[in-house]
């Protein structure tokens, strides 16, 4: 006698276990993705803040030197660099790239990659306004910071560029000269608030394509020795 079943049940079991071995795997997949982005996220944060403290480390180096040297128009001219100084056109970055320092004195000085002449700088925009006091930007310092901090924190994997140029505030339309006579308006004799003062930019290039940089100027305190130099402002560009 044969018995029949209305619903052949046979199959169901493999479904099942397809089925729950198909979620599980989806998700072991998305932890194992959701644990890789968070250890990168994490990566590029350690990297961010190194690299924000090789920065500031690079120019608190820098103050130091300038804070030596006497005469600042030759700082200024690009005469005396830093010690500090590869003076290579083009760098290897630590992430690979490679680095070309004259474009990028370029964009600070007129905001296009390349060489541009005295028009160019003293043409007035919203991040340059001062016209024939805009700065001439020139790399002071520059190198891996593991020279100047050899067996030091991770952050010395960075590498470093210092650029100097004359501070904006001053009035005598001389960007390669640290305060020279300012010029009369209406005949009327004028002070020169930006004698005794230079502007430091400085800029960190870390591993995994981080980049940070800060900005000083830095002025000598004329009831202080000359040695002796102070921070008026600084802060970090972003």
């Amino acid at each position: 006698m044969t018995v029949r079943h209305c619903g052949d049940e046979r199959g169901m079991a493999l479904v099942a276990v397809m089925t729950a071995s198909t979620l599980l795997l989806a998700l072991g997949v998305s932890l194992a993705v959701t644990t890789t982005v968070e250890v990168g996220i994490a990566a590029n944060h350690r990297d961010a803040v190194a690299t924000l403290h090789a920065a500031d480390a690079a120019i608190e180096f820098a103050i130091g030197e300038l804070a030596a040297q006497a005469d600042w128009d030759e700082v200024l001219g690009g005469v005396v660099t830093s010690w500090f100084h590869e003076g290579a056109a083009a760098v290897a970055l630590p992430d690979g790239s490679i680095l070309d320092l004259a474009g990028e004195s370029g964009l600070l000085r007129c905001g296009v990659r390349g060489a541009c002449g005295d028009a160019d700088m003293d043409q007035p925009t919203a991040d340059r306004p001062w016209g024939r006091n805009n700065p001439r930007w020139t790399v002071y310092a520059s190198g891996p910071l593991a020279r100047v901090l050899p067996g030091a924190v991770p952050a010395t994997r960075a590498y470093v560029v210092v650029w100097v140029a004359d501070d904006p505030s001053e009035n005598d339309a001389q960007p390669l000269r640290d305060g020279g006579p300012p010029a009369a308006v209406n005949g009327a004799n004028m002070v020169n608030p930006g004698r005794g003062a230079v502007w430091l930019h400085a800029r960190a290039y870390g591993p995994s394509g981080s980049r940070r940089t800060v900005e000083a100027v830095v002025e000598r305190d004329p009831r202080l020795p000359p040695a002796c130099v102070r921070v008026r402002t600084w802060r970090e560009v972003t």
